[in-house]
């Protein structure tokens, strides 16, 4: 009898916790990267610098909240090109930088239309490239790692969403012996799809 009222019970749970839909939500995005920092200075400025940025999560939509807040995995990304001169020559350099982190993410209107507000933080990782003078290796690149943060707003037209992300320079480990800063702005284009589970 014992065996049969606990089967009961577990099964009654079951049923009650699954008897609603959770929603959850996954998104890409893409769009244009402008690095900021002391890690992308040129001499005297001179340089340009821009690049390709990427961005995918998966959100927990909470029901008690009328789904509009949500929280989750965020992976962040940007390949970044950056030039100037040096000794009266044109240097060109690709930079990786990325975010691996949870993401809360909160909608302020259940319509098809509406602006949202997120924040990203976790693991913010630089990768820097080699510097080399003709066919000598002066420095050898690297990947280091520090914390990272990264506020976002944007705007939700149906599935479709704007959005700009700033994510904020933090100190990293680059050629120099002190560390610098790097971080980025991105303006995106991207898609998010929900469903329930």
């Amino acid at each position: 009898m014992k065996k049969i009222t606990i089967l009961f019970i577990l099964l009654s749970l079951f049923f009650v916790s699954n008897s609603y839909a959770q929603k959850v939500s996954t998104a890409g995005f893409l769009g244009w990267s402008v690095p900021q920092g002391e890690a992308f200075t040129y001499d005297e400025g001179s340089g340009g610098k821009g690049g390709l940025g990427y961005t995918a999560d998966v959100l927990y939509h909470f029901e008690k909240f009328d789904n509009k807040l949500a929280a989750g995995l965020v992976y962040n990304g940007a390949i970044v090109a950056g030039g100037g001169t040096s000794d009266e020559a044109l240097n060109l350099d690709m930079y990786g930088l990325g975010l691996y982190g949870v993401k809360g993410y909160y909608r302020f209107f259940n319509s098809s239309v509406s602006p949202y507000v997120a924040f990203s933080t976790g693991l913010s990782r630089l990768e820097i490239p080699e510097i080399t003078s003709g066919d000598e290796v002066v420095a050898e690149g690297s990947s280091t790692f520090s914390f990272g943060m990264a506020p976002e707003i944007g705007i939700e037209l149906g599935g479709f969403t704007i959005s700009a992300m700033y994510l904020v320079p933090m100190k990293y480990e680059t050629w120099s012996n002190e560390k610098e800063t790097a971080g980025s702005l991105q303006i995106s284009l991207g898609w998010r799809f929900g469903f329930d589970l």
